[in-house]
């Protein structure tokens, strides 16, 4: 009999942690199990995946004007799917499905994608935490700071996220007399483009330019900012492109200024690209670059310190910055590819 398994998200915004589980949703697919994947928000920013992969999603309306309805509908969704796994992405995820299991009585696999919880949902995570089965993060230092703080009751493990390793042969290292930065992330208050805009603004006498990709929405403080910093020469605000990876490939380093990340999937991604990279200081970058010689770390919030360490790589020679990048490249290799990682969820959704 086909394995029947249910994935619970808030959401299906682009962003690192859906990233991740639509991989493993598809790879477990691809072995023959039956995958549904429940969005607690109606949002679905990947309909062409979807389709592509075959794979079948039921997606919530809004809360405010649906609750009753939501409930109704969710409930209805897991009693007739009748899922023998549920993995839940994302804490408010990983409550709703404790509290289903508590009726339907279901294998539970938590898995935690940040480092810290937010305040509101932090007393129903910590009451509900014994009802998981499985807890899995993708990083150690999640891990440490759940198990420390006593948020979970079970002991869990690490599965890192799982990263396409380019071939070799399309790695690029530009040559062109201005030096380019990339950087890959949504217009959020954790990714603190303001820090970056600041130190650009302090390093607007060198030749080089930022290519920022990333869903800008509505906002227009990102243009207005770089308007009055006086950097419009300096950044290309390039919202979210398709294409990515292409400004990735054609970039001399890359850099990001986060309050705080989980495990960053961009990073990791640059690193595989074997670009050498800064980061702010917080838990999840600091995990990866204090792992591998591949970059550097810096204050967050501190624009000046930020500022020092990009001119630093770009007075580097291009066989220095070649060097740090390998380290990330073969770093990435072993513990990120995709291979090895989806094999480890195979294992433990059993």
């Amino acid at each position: 009999m086909t394995q029947r398994i249910l994935f619970l998200t808030p959401g299906l915004t682009r962003g690192g942690a859906e990233t991740q589980l639509l991989k493993v949703a598809s790879h477990l697919k691809r072995q023959n199990k039956e995958v549904l994947i429940v969005a607690l928000r109606p949002f679905n920013n990947f309909e062409e995946q979807l389709k592509e992969q075959q794979l079948n999603v039921v997606i919530l309306k809004s809360w405010k004007t649906h609750f009753v309805s939501n409930i109704r509908k969710l409930i209805q969704t897991v009693r007739q799917f009748k899922p023998e796994t549920v993995v839940a992405f994302m804490f408010i995820a990983i409550i709703f499905a404790r509290l289903l299991k508590l009726k339907f009585k279901f294998h539970l696999i938590s898995s935690i994608r940040n480092s810290a919880i937010s305040t509101k949902w932090r007393k129903a995570f910590q009451i509900t935490s014994g009802l998981d089965d499985l807890v899995i993060y993708n990083s150690k230092t999640s891990q440490s700071n759940f198990e420390q703080q006593k948020l979970v009751k079970k002991r869990g493990l690490v599965i890192n996220n799982a990263i396409r390793i380019p071939p070799l042969s399309s790695i690029v290292y530009p040559e062109s007399e201005k030096f380019v930065w990339v950087t890959m992330a949504h217009f959020r208050p954790s990714k603190d483009y303001m820090t970056l805009f600041k130190a650009i603004a302090l390093l607007k006498d060198f030749d080089f330019r930022i290519d920022v990709l990333g869903h800008v929405r509505d906002q227009k403080w990102p243009f207005e900012t770089v308007e009055q910093l006086g950097i419009q020469d300096k950044v290309r605000i390039l919202g979210f492109r398709s294409d990515a990876i292409d400004f990735l490939k054609e970039a001399d380093a890359f850099v990001l200024s986060s309050f705080w990340e989980g495990s960053p999937n961009a990073m990791l991604e640059a690193m595989a690209h074997c670009k050498p990279i800064i980061g702010s200081r917080v838990d999840g970058i600091e995990e990866l670059l204090t792992e591998v010689d591949c970059g550097f770390l810096f204050k967050q919030g501190n624009a000046e310190e930020l500022a020092e360490k990009m001119l630093q790589i770009m007075k580097m020679t291009v066989e220095e910055r070649r060097t740090l990048g390998r380290a990330g490249r073969v770093y990435v290799e072993l513990y990120f590819s995709e291979e090895q990682i989806l094999d480890k969820w195979l294992k433990a959704v059993g």
